[in-house]
């Protein structure tokens, strides 16, 4: 059995089954007895699907305990980047500026700043030491290597490059020092651009995007917090990692990919697994030489298994194999898998 840490990251590449692999993992930690968050930050919130989770609800944090006894203990939460600010609104006495259209588009899905908000949610959860563990559902492929420097990105954000202008927005801010403001960034070179922007996207481009810039400062605390995430990641006692894949040759080098991408955040707490994994079914099949396309079938079969043991050499404490689950309910799914984790 492997032993829980404060904080959990499932990674891996698109259709591989790791929202699926990380909601057993949540369910069999509740099963213990542990109060489990199972945060998903990927935008296509597959997790919804998993566990029926109505999508108005995204951004709040639901108990689950009306699935049944077994998840009396675990919550989930669907990212919600403007549920996020709404939030920080709370903390900060201008929040009103973070009503903008620039931010808004910005949080989207893909928006841009996703991974940012992401990071801020989570650390936030983990602040709070309201839970045993937070699993975390990441993007796939390349989103899952942005959210991991997402924290880099908020440092150079708020750079000492940008101190003039925080201590310029630190004041509260009006018509004329608005203008001031227009002024600080002639001297900068930046007013061709903004002109250039205002005639394509309207006249009032410029205040609004004085007041993000604005609104971001202020909420600057949330943001500054955030960076502790990543030395939590780093951390050998404080977070596992799961890198999912499956048997396919694909699947196996997008997730050689994927590791060494994120190799300077993972530690030796890191665990691959394999699903819809045949091996326990291969070792048990012989078929009859007299049938050479079945035996050549099982053959090329138990090479895949041993590409994904090579992998697993490669950087990580140990493999888990997860079976073809054949229910055709997600939930049912998740509940069959738990049974793996125990072992």
């Amino acid at each position: 059995m492997i032993s829980y840490k404060k904080i959990e990251i499932f990674c891996g590449t698109g259709g591989v089954g790791k929202t699926t692999l990380a909601t057993s993992r949540a369910l069999s930690l509740s099963k213990q007895g542990l109060k489990v968050l199972l945060i998903t930050i990927d935008p296509a919130k597959r997790l919804k699907q998993v566990l029926g989770l109505d999508e108005s609800l995204s951004g709040e944090v639901i108990p689950l305990k009306n699935q049944g006894e077994d998840f009396k203990n675990l919550s989930a939460l669907l990212m919600n980047p403007r549920a996020t600010l709404k939030r920080m609104t709370k903390l900060s006495t201008e929040g009103k500026e973070l009503d903008n259209p620039i931010i808004n588009i910005l949080t989207k899905p893909y928006g841009g700043m996703n991974e940012i908000m992401a990071i801020i949610e989570v650390q936030y959860y983990l602040k709070t030491n309201d839970y045993d563990c937070i699993v975390l559902d990441t993007p796939p492929g390349k989103h899952f290597i942005d959210f991991l420097d997402s924290s880099k990105k908020i440092q150079q954000f708020f750079d000492k490059s940008f101190i003039d202008i925080f201590k310029f927005l630190g004041k509260k801010i009006g018509e004329s020092e608005k203008a001031g403001f227009l002024s600080m960034l002639v001297q900068s070179g930046i007013k061709r651009l903004l002109k250039y922007l205002e005639q394509v996207t309207g006249e009032n481009f410029v205040n609004e995007f004085i007041d993000a810039v604005s609104g971001l400062y202020n909420n600057r605390t949330s943001f500054t917090e955030a960076l502790d995430f990543q030395q939590h990641l780093k951390r050998q006692d404080f977070s596992n990692w799961f890198l999912v894949t499956s048997v396919e040759q694909q699947k196996i080098l997008e997730a050689s990919n994927l590791k060494e991408g994120a190799e300077r955040f993972m530690h030796s707490d890191s665990f691959l697994l394999v699903n819809k994994s045949l091996a326990p079914y291969i070792d048990t099949w012989r078929p009859s030489s007299e049938h050479i396309g079945l035996v050549e079938f099982r053959e090329a079969m138990k090479a895949r298994e041993n590409a994904i043991e090579q992998i697993s050499k490669d950087g990580f404490k140990s493999t888990l194999k997860f079976p073809e689950v054949l229910d055709s309910e997600p939930l049912e799914q998740v509940k069959n898998l738990t049974t793996v984790w125990t072992f």
